[in-house]
């Protein structure tokens, strides 16, 4: 009889990810190895490759904790007492600091987006990304629809399509400021003057592009400025601005 293996399957792939984690700090998320990441866990290469089959599978692996935690704390917020239009500005006000897993989260989901990084992976792994990437867009309709059935919008037609505008395009506005932010602050970064993990004020453009956008919509209680301080003080109390 074989003896029994010294860890679990779960302590196995955290310390598997683990070892990623420190990889890729010391190179890049490309350059890793799986050698590398075998020698660090203390694992055989074959106790390895039992959870992964490559790299873009780490990858895919690491991204989807991130995916995870990112939902925890999505669902934090939507828990809270606030109105509908208040729950999205509050994702929104959110430190950046609180996001964050990795160091390398950013290059982390662009990277692990990337169509032959996809391809390349895993039906497990890629599985495991398109369910943890469903379970925060649920998150954000189910908050939005229940807001909406308890009467905070006026009535509406095609009520699954404004919730969908109002996800797609609140999303577009923050990642799509993210994109702006980075190429606009990376000489300050290098140089150590500025960081992308700062939380956005109150009246910050993007800010007020986001509250101009929900107020298009019918609510019958519109974001005020009275809201924005309301919903930093819920953000405060999780710990979370």
């Amino acid at each position: 009889m074989a003896p029994a293996p010294k860890y679990d399957q779960q302590t196995q792939q955290k310390m598997i990810l683990s070892a990623a984690e420190q990889c890729i700090n010391e190179s890049s998320i490309t350059d890793f190895t799986m050698a590398k990441i075998a020698r660090i866990a203390g694992l055989s290469m074959g106790s390895v490759y039992k959870f992964v089959q490559s790299k873009e599978d780490i990858v895919l692996a690491l991204a989807n904790e991130s995916f995870i935690h990112l939902s925890n704390i999505f669902n934090q917020v939507l828990a809270l007492e606030l109105t509908a239009p208040e729950k999205i500005i509050a994702i929104s006000l959110i430190s950046p600091q609180k996001l964050q897993l990795f160091e390398f989260d950013y290059a982390l989901q662009t990277y692990a987006t990337n169509e032959a990084v996809i391809k390349k992976g895993s039906n497990y792994w890629t599985g495991k990304i398109i369910e943890a990437q469903s379970r925060c867009e649920s998150s954000f309709k189910v908050a939005l629809a229940e807001g909406i059935n308890a009467g905070e919008l006026e009535a509406v037609p095609n009520l699954s399509e404004v919730i969908e505008e109002i996800i797609i395009s609140g999303w577009a506005l923050t990642v799509g400021y993210e994109q702006v932010q980075r190429v606009q602050q990376t000489k300050q970064i290098i140089e150590g003057t500025d960081s992308l993990l700062a939380s956005l004020p109150l009246n910050h453009p993007i800010i007020r592009s986001s509250v101009r956008l929900l107020n298009s919509y019918p609510w019958k209680q519109p974001l005020t400025d009275a809201s924005l301080n309301h919903i930093e003080q819920q953000l405060i109390t999780l710990n979370l601005r």
